[in-house]
């Protein structure tokens, strides 16, 4: 560390990056009493649209931060598809292959309610550039008392102590040093995380031989865009991809190029003409502004360890892990990674945990993000294999009716096999936290056979370590979400309560927060939870459920145990 004199600031957290991964966590530490002090390099957040959908899962996490409403109210209205189209060009002779029908918000509320079994979400998806997302984020940070932000800030390094951590940071326009005393930092800044850097944590993986340029860009011309009808998405036949990000006026557009290609002698608008085309001739519309352009590549990574040897630093979001956007894992998989660390910080700091909760951390979710990776690649692969087959076919393919009609119909006949983007929920809401220390597995001697996976389905299971099944009570209003408390719940279905009382006493002894959620009457949640009381987490996955002889409540305070100190 540098003898400068500095400006010096003492927190619980340090929290480097503003993305939408360092947004969430020091907001939710902030709603659970935890001081942070956030750093973020640039000046502003994001003016690349990057991200365009929160999926289910997410949803349900900002609903219990209370701020899924105020998101939808940002982004897309709730009426409007997430159509996918397939198409080979907008041009003259460009015709639509295919579709995928993706409902909407609106749409999807109508089937939670009708198809009220546990496989549905609480929340629908929702469709929102990260643009935007972060902006509104840091609107609403700002009016934290508990969140101390420094945009412009920039990580230099840290020294980890026995108390905790030291980092120096530097003001990117004055130069002025900072110097922060923290129990704990969090890296969530991004691929290339400087904080990941200075704990020499090695990443396995890199870069996919591919590269696009992307072009952000705003056209009211909607008569010339939606000539195939009403998107979300189209995907070309030649590779490139359109995105609506509000329906209005605001589009981004992806287009194949070689990787040694110099992106800023591209033309941005005759660029866009030539996406639009497809496989076909350029596509001339209305660009009314050029709001930002650049070259990406696919990147697949993910970082050998989430935390220091001392757990006292960590790395979560694209400091963690990188996917390919195809699915639309990596914020999403961001989501769950502050949410499953914020909580064990908040219950270290709040002194209701034991450090050893950090342990956790990385066993639960480093499997989630190498499963994402992997599921986001075969997406990926998807897309790549149609181009080549029009590729390989020559350029005057689509010239040739019948060869034409033929291509076509394998085209659509493979996209709608393997039309998981977006569709997977067992991706996005099963993932199951098997073998960790903060799940209590089955009683002994108890035998049952895991619950079956695969990636498209959700299936709802009280398997220790599963998100909860949800589900609306009886009176078709109530959601069995919402009476989870912020910390931990004891769900208890039994006539006499007995449960929750025993649970409520370990609680009390413990000093452990705890809500009571008795509900003798709920006949139809309990046949869907199918035993008679679990104990939820902060996170809605299931920590413990009673045994299937309902005898056992002297487990109350092992199931408890959060390894306190």
């Amino acid at each position: 560390m540098s003898s400068e004199i500095a400006t010096e600031h003492d927190v619980p957290v340090l929290v480097v990056g503003a993305g939408p991964a360092g947004l969430l966590l020091a907001l939710q530490l902030a709603k659970n009493g935890i001081r942070s002090l956030l750093a973020e390099r640039n000046l502003d957040t994001t003016k690349w649209p990057k991200m365009d959908i929160t999926n289910c899962r997410s949803m349900e996490l900002l609903r219990r931060l209370g701020i899924a409403d105020d998101l939808r109210a940002q982004g897309v209205p709730q009426h409007y598809s997430f159509d996918v189209l397939f198409s080979t060009g907008l041009s003259e002779n460009g015709e639509l292959i295919h579709k995928w029908n993706l409902p909407s918000p609106d749409e999807w509320r109508q089937r939670m309610h009708t198809c009220n079994d546990g496989t549905m979400p609480r929340e629908p998806y929702q469709r929102c550039s990260q643009a935007i997302f972060e902006a509104w984020l840091k609107c609403r940070l700002q009016s934290e008392e508990l969140i101390e932000d420094h945009f412009g800030l920039k990580f230099e390094s840290c020294v980890e102590t026995p108390d905790g951590v030291k980092s120096e940071l530097v003001d990117t326009v004055t130069g002025e040093r900072h110097l922060v005393s923290s129990q704990y930092l969090v890296g969530c800044d991004g691929a290339g995380s400087s904080v990941r850097r200075q704990l020499n944590i090695k990443v396995i993986g890199g870069p996919v031989p591919s590269a696009m340029y992307l072009i952000h860009f705003k056209s009211r011309d909607l008569t010339a865009l939606h000539k195939q009808g009403q998107f979300w998405h189209i995907f070309f036949t030649s590779g490139s991809v359109i995105i609506s990000q509000d329906e209005i006026d605001t589009w981004t557009i992806h287009i194949p190029i070689s990787i040694d290609t110099d992106w800023k002698s591209l033309d941005p608008t005759e660029s866009i003409y030539r996406g639009l085309g497809g496989s076909l001739a350029p596509y001339p519309i209305k660009v009314d502004e050029i709001l930002v352009c650049s070259s990406w590549r696919p990147n697949i990574a993910v970082a050998e360890r989430f935390a220091s040897e001392s757990f006292k630093v960590f790395l979560a979001g694209d400091a963690a892990h990188q996917n390919i956007p195809t699915g639309g894992y990596g914020m999403n998989t961001a989501v769950g990674d502050v949410f499953d660390l914020g909580w064990k910080l908040s219950a270290v700091l709040n002194g209701w945990g034991g450090e050893e909760l950090f342990h956790s951390y990385e066993f639960e979710r480093k499997p989630v993000a190498i499963r994402n990776i992997e599921r986001s690649g075969q997406h990926f692969q998807v897309h790549q294999t149609y181009v080549k087959w029009v590729n390989d076919e020559g350029a005057d393919i689509l010239s040739k009716k019948e060869k034409r009609k033929r291509l076509f119909h394998r085209i659509k006949t493979y996209t709608e096999a393997h039309q998981g983007e977006n569709k997977d929920h067992g991706i996005e809401m099963g993932y199951r936290y098997n073998g960790s220390p903060v799940i209590l597995q089955n009683e002994a001697g108890e035998v049952e056979q895991e619950p079956s996976w695969n990636s498209r389905t959700f299936v709802p299971s009280s398997w220790p370590g599963v998100r909860a099944p949800h589900v609306y009570l009886k009176d078709g209003d109530t959601s069995i979400f919402d009476l989870f408390g912020a910390e931990f719940s004891i769900i208890d279905f039994t006539k006499a309560g007995t449960w929750s009382q025993e649970f409520g006493a370990a609680a009390a002894e413990l000093k452990i927060p705890l809500t009571n959620v008795h509900l003798p009457e709920e006949a139809q949640a309990r046949n869907i939870w199918g035993r008679d009381a679990f104990l939820i987490r902060p996170d809605d996955h299931i920590a413990w459920r009673s045994p299937l002889d309902g005898k056992g409540t002297d487990r109350a305070s092992n199931s408890m145990d959060l390894h306190q100190p």
